[in-house]
């Protein structure tokens, strides 16, 4: 029985077609350039603060390959005029060299950051520096309550955050710590500024940890050669975490002193990261 051409001529078509989708991309012309997109930037409206607010989020390498789910890195000072850019290249990295797993980085952007980020202070020597001082409640309620849901709805999210930040975003991070644990499984305080207040948060926190809720969870602290100011609080609050941490929470105090205060932040990130998102068994 001889062949139908017309099948013959099908045959040649799909062939055709095919090869033509494996064939690589033509070369861009010289002189073509082309945006290097790292992530995006992103409006919210925000009921707690009445108005927009800007968030950033970068995505790991692999997250359109499949149906995974990834941990959530949140930024503080995560605008991308702060802190995000840097951020998505240790993001990158861990894409690149494994030392740790992918994960979503989500910037939530201060708008001013030295009230955002400060609990409330009524010492004399802070309300000179910052008279308008204490909405860190604020911002924590609009990241948990408004950014958090807003990423989980969208993204493929694991349910494992971590939360990172340095200086005043330091203080933060630590001040969320000890007062609502549960709100991050992971905590990186880099250089964080427990002058704040006297000194006050490292003052309280044995009193605080005693409080409990803090099993499971991991927290990383460094600093840099801050001096005294800084140095002093973060003696006691290790001294506290050393004489009643629970037997659960895993934590770490890595020291930098050979790094300054503008120095620190990407040194630290490494050192963070391949530890709290450090890779699973058989990765």
């Amino acid at each position: 029985m001889r062949p139908n051409p017309f099948f013959r001529l099908l045959g040649l078509a799909a062939a055709t077609v095919a090869l033509a989708a494996c064939q690589p991309e033509p070369a861009p012309e010289p002189g073509t350039q082309t945006p290097i997109v790292i992530g995006h930037e992103i409006v919210l409206d925000s009921a707690i603060y009445g108005g927009p607010r800007t968030i950033t989020v970068s995505l790991p390498a692999s997250y359109g390959g499949g149906n995974r789910r990834y941990p959530v890195l949140y930024l503080v000072d995560g605008g991308a005029q702060q802190d995000f850019v840097p951020m998505a290249g240790m993001s990158a990295l861990g894409s690149l060299s494994m030392q740790y797993r992918e994960f979503i980085l989500v910037g939530v952007q201060t708008d001013n950051r030295y009230v955002e980020l400060t609990a409330p202070s009524d010492l004399a020597e802070d309300l000179r520096w910052l008279p308008d001082n204490g909405g860190a409640a604020d911002y924590r309620s609009h990241m948990l309550d408004e950014v958090r849901p807003w990423i989980e709805e969208r993204y493929r999210t694991s349910g494992e955050n971590a939360i990172i930040g340095e200086s005043l975003a330091g203080l933060f991070i630590t001040e969320t710590f000890l007062r609502a644990p549960t709100s991050f499984d992971h905590y990186i305080a880099v250089s964080p500024s427990l002058w704040w207040r006297g000194e006050g948060l490292s003052h309280e926190a044995a009193d605080l940890l005693a409080a409990g809720g803090f099993g499971g969870h991991s927290l990383f602290l460094t600093i840099a050669d801050e001096g005294e100011d800084m140095q002093a609080g973060m003696d006691r609050l290790v001294a506290a975490l050393e004489a009643g941490a629970p037997a659960d929470l895993t934590w770490w105090y890595q020291p930098m002193p050979d790094e300054h205060h503008n120095t620190i932040y990407n040194p630290a990130t490494l050192q963070a990261l391949r530890l709290v998102f450090a890779p699973e068994e058989g990765e």
